[in-house]
């Protein structure tokens, strides 16, 4: 037995099928339910541009027909990554429309797969589709912990430079004696309260401490 395309103990993505002809809107839907996604299903682009847009949170995968009356595919197309810039969109399409759906990949369709389909063949489409999804995620991520590790190394960097110019304000007289290790001391407290093991109270208390022991 074929190994469904998301495995059983991951969470089922999120995946709108549009399609107006009922027959392999149905037909998609159970086999795309049997393959580990949790499928929500239209039957018109303006019926779809709806789901999308109230979606919470958005999808993460959609399927649309390209040729339809009213809201097309690109209208749908667009919709979802007006929502979701990280949605993947398979676009499906007639031999009579691989123009149109050429231009729907220049505008950040995943793919397109023709019509009458190749059961396998679009599953292999769907397999392709998991993997860039999953790289998609792993970028979203790095971008969020970077974005994270560069705004907290700037609020230490800050925390830290105003330290230092207060411990040379603070410095006894020309003469004194100075603890080598004064500043290092500081640092580390400003460190602790920079990865949040310090509240203010406590940072403000332990700073007056480090000062009171320095000028002793």
């Amino acid at each position: 037995m074929t190994r469904p395309i998301v495995p059983p103990h991951l969470p089922a993505p999120s995946l709108l099928l549009v399609d107006d002809d009922p027959m392999p809107r149905e037909t998609l839907s159970t086999l795309l339910s049997a393959e580990g996604f949790q499928v929500v299903t239209a039957s018109t682009g303006e019926e779809a541009e709806g789901k999308l847009k109230a979606e919470q949170p958005p999808f993460d995968l959609v399927i649309t027909d390209l040729v339809m009356p009213g809201k097309t595919g690109m209208d749908v197309l667009k919709c979802a990554l007006n929502r979701n810039p990280s949605c993947t969109v398979l676009v499906l399409t007639g031999f009579g429309s691989v123009r149109e759906a050429t231009e729907a990949m220049e505008l950040g369709a995943f793919d397109f797969v023709t019509k009458p389909m190749q059961i396998d063949q679009f599953r292999n489409t769907l397999r392709r589709l998991m993997e860039r999804r999953s790289l998609t995620h792993e970028r979203d991520e790095l971008r969020i912990k970077v974005k994270a590790l560069t705004e907290r190394a700037e609020r230490l960097e800050t925390t830290l430079g105003r330290m230092e110019i207060l411990a040379n304000q603070l410095a006894p007289p020309t003469g004194g004696v100075v603890r080598p290790d004064a500043l290092a001391d500081l640092e580390r407290l400003a460190a602790l309260k920079g990865k949040g093991l310090l509240s203010d109270e406590e940072f403000e208390v332990g700073k007056k401490n480090l000062l009171t022991r320095w000028l002793a």
